[in-house]
């Protein structure tokens, strides 16, 4: 089942917090930011013997439990079963997978004490690994089953306000059923794109040679200082300034003397950058930088780049493409997503509806198609690009005296 299914909806987003939650608590969360390059990585917690055994008694103590035994006892509850059906009569003497509601009396309200309903431990922990991403600590368990009493709770009292009887009810069924179709589509998609032999593999990375092409570099930067004219202020020339640190450069001077040379030259009081830009893929410059920068031979100096906020000099220090197995990971994310995109392509391509006018409008941009069941458009790398992840271009917002550009 589709973490996306009509009744996982409401459900995902009633256990969103527990599980946040829980993930926090054990140390991380699927979202967690980045440690930045310059920060260094925080130290590892240390390991909590009785938390350890805490655990460990409690898997223990999971593990002994028999699959049909109860884990979940909702009294009160039994106008709807564990799947979100609405049930027309008294149940089976005992829970099934199937309804997982039992009913001590005959027919009748159901409000009553003898109602219940019983989930168990095998319906809890399918549920638990459809509704939880992948990694999610078993300590999250007492929050899911608590959000998910409060979610049946409450769909066994839309069913005593008749809700299922309302038109938009089916209607909102009936979508949801084309979505789930669209989304499990697309989730088969992805498994058949992903399965992409070594052979593949070495082919497109032969054949796409400039994908895997890395430049270790060093970087003179050049801000364009901030003034104040009414103050009578004149600001220094950054492009003659900028000019003769690409000469220093290419003549084999110090990086390091010739930036601090820069910001002499310039006034500013702020510690000058490092030189050393560090190893850069195609996609982590700016397109204008990248061209440039990757039509140079090792130890060629760039010409003087404009920026945005200033001047920007390189020099190539290495060249290289990456070898296949240090690439081979990236190659298959690369193959997959192009596969899936074709395959996407494909099928929205078999289609094509004629839409009316005098109703609809003329035509606009038509949408670029994204995942399937999915409204809004992802974006994809293209073949050629770098993951997204990498960094390194100087555009940020304008320095000033008091800032400092890395």
């Amino acid at each position: 089942m589709n973490l996306r299914t009509f009744p996982i909806l409401a459900l995902t987003f009633l256990l969103g917090a527990g599980i946040t939650a829980a993930q926090t608590a054990a140390g991380g969360t699927a979202n967690s930011a980045p440690t930045s390059e310059h920060q260094g990585a925080p130290a590892p917690a240390a390991p909590s013997l009785s938390a350890g055994s805490t655990q460990s008694a409690a898997a223990q103590s999971q593990s002994a439990l028999p699959p049909n035994a109860p884990v979940i006892t909702i009294n009160g509850v039994c106008d709807v079963s564990t799947n979100g059906v609405v049930k027309s009569g008294p149940a089976e003497s005992t829970g099934t997978a199937k309804t997982g509601s039992v009913r001590a009396k005959t027919p009748g309200p159901s409000s009553g004490a003898d109602c219940k309903t019983q989930i168990t431990r095998a319906e809890f922990e399918k549920l638990f690994k459809t509704v939880t991403p992948p990694g999610t600590p078993e300590t999250a368990r007492r929050q899911v089953a608590a959000r998910y009493v409060q979610f049946l709770t409450a769909a066994n009292e839309g069913v005593k306000l008749g809700v299922e009887k309302d038109p938009e009810f089916s209607e909102q069924l009936a979508l949801m059923r084309l979505q789930l179709l669209a989304q499990d589509a697309e989730r088969k998609l992805q498994t058949q794109a992903s399965n992409v032999s070594e052979a593949d593999e070495k082919a497109y990375y032969e054949q796409n040679p400039s994908a895997f092409e890395e430049v270790t570099l060093t970087r003179i930067f050049v801000p364009r200082p901030a003034t104040d004219p009414a103050k009578g202020e004149q600001a220094p020339d950054s492009k003659a300034i900028a000019d003769s640190a690409r000469q220093q450069l290419a003549a084999g001077d110090d990086p390091d003397k010739v930036q601090k040379s820069v910001f002499e030259q310039q006034k500013n009081s702020n510690a000058p950058p490092s030189t050393k830009f560090g190893a850069k893929r195609r996609g982590s410059l700016p397109p204008a930088h990248e061209q440039k920068v990757f039509a140079l031979k090792q130890g060629e100096v760039s010409e003087v780049i404009p920026d945005s906020i200033g001047f920007v000099i390189y020099r190539v220090d290495s060249k290289q493409q990456l070898p296949f197995e240090q690439a081979k990971d990236e190659v298959k994310r690369k193959l997959t997503q192009q596969r899936l995109e074709d395959a996407r392509q494909q099928i929205v391509g078999a289609s094509k509806a004629d839409y009316n006018e005098a109703y609809f409008g003329p035509e606009t941009a038509s949408p670029r198609p994204g995942s399937l069941g999915s409204p809004a458009p992802t974006q994809h790398p293209g073949a050629g690009g770098a993951p997204a992840s990498q960094s390194g271009t100087p555009s940020q917002p304008a320095p000033t005296q008091s800032s400092n550009p890395k």
